[in-house]
């Protein structure tokens, strides 16, 4: 009666190979991010004039890539706004963000 006799034994230690121990406890905060933002690539289609033109700003040295160039002139004309453009702009800005986040996630 195996089974029934489990109490009157000694429980055996397993040796189950090399201890491991941590030495980087990783938080939930570091892996999932409290903003709700989630950044991917995607791909804007321009015409090869404007495409170009970026180019040739990039060759100017204004940015050091297309992404960069493309990034200075929306903040420049996010600057350029209105306070009450700037409000709305915002508002948008937030709803898109919150789809992206729920639909990647």
């Amino acid at each position: 009666m195996g089974l029934l006799e489990h109490n009157q034994k000694k429980a055996k230690k397993l040796e189950r190979g090399a201890q491991i121990v941590v030495n980087n406890q990783v938080k939930r905060k570091q892996v999932i991010p409290e903003n709700n933002s989630i950044t991917f690539p995607v791909n804007i289609r321009v015409d090869n004039h404007i495409r170009n033109q970026i180019s040739a700003l990039l060759n100017l040295g204004i940015a050091q890539s297309n992404k960069d160039m493309v990034q200075k002139l929306v903040d420049q004309k996010i600057d350029e706004l209105s306070e009450n453009e700037k409000t709305r702009y915002n508002k948008m800005f937030s709803i898109l963000e919150q789809k992206d986040f729920l639909d990647k996630s």
